[in-house]
């Protein structure tokens, strides 16, 4: 598929207002340019879904691909009755759990053989100093999510980062309700310790040796000329 199969369509604007559903039967179709649409679509949410089961974001990205060619091929198979992107982070989450088995089975024969907030502000308009608070802030918050277990990580991404609802949650990941909502629970409180634990405030605004040296021999020469 030419990365500028969508550009070469008249009436590209109406084109982005088609519905999932409509563009899926036009792809089925024969009109394969337009899966660039639910590729651009979706890329945001699917990443950040994998990227919660893969360490690396070079791994996220090569699972998403296999997920978007599973998809085209399996396309035929969608049932209109059900949300795409639903359909799409499952098959997303199966490819994941894929390449961590494999992942697993080549790491145990090397062993035996030799023993990733919803919306981000846009830093563009930042000055330097804020760009580099918006910076650490976003990678702190990025390592706390990168701490929660998997199972955690997960419902923590759909619902705090991609504003998901509960139902659709549940729907995606094959959970009742009622789990999800006690696991975004406990994903909550993993963050808030985390973060507390990254951001312990006991060691700030010290004033120091060097520091307490300088004030005394200040003040102490000026005492010692009154």
């Amino acid at each position: 598929m030419k990365a500028s199969g969508i550009k070469e369509h008249h009436g590209n604007n109406v084109l982005k207002t088609l519905s999932d559903n409509a563009v899926i039967e036009r792809v089925l179709a024969g009109e394969k340019d337009l899966f660039e649409l639910l590729i651009r679509r979706y890329n945001q949410l699917l990443f950040r879904v994998i990227r919660s089961y893969m360490n690396k974001e070079s791994d996220a990205e090569d699972v998403m691909q296999d997920t978007y060619i599973k998809v085209y091929q399996k396309l035929y198979q969608f049932r209109y009755d059900a949300k795409f992107s639903t359909w799409l982070v499952r098959i997303g989450i199966n490819e994941a759990l894929q390449r961590k088995r494999r992942s697993k089975v080549k790491r145990t024969l090397e062993i035996d053989q030799f023993k990733g907030i919803n919306q981000i502000e846009d830093t563009l308009e930042m000055n330097p100093e804020k760009q580099i608070i918006h910076s650490e802030s976003k990678a702190l918050i990025e390592r706390a999510i990168d701490a929660l277990p998997e199972k955690y990580k997960i419902v923590y991404m759909l619902r705090e980062v991609e504003q998901l609802g509960i139902s659709e949650i549940s729907a995606c990941l094959g959970l009742s309700e009622s789990n999800v909502k006690v696991r975004i629970h406990r994903a909550k409180k993993m963050m808030k310790k985390h973060l507390f634990e990254a951001t312990r405030t006991t060691g700030v605004f010290e004033f120091g040796d060097l520091k307490c040296d300088r004030m005394v021999n200040h003040v102490m020469a000026i005492i010692l000329q009154l």
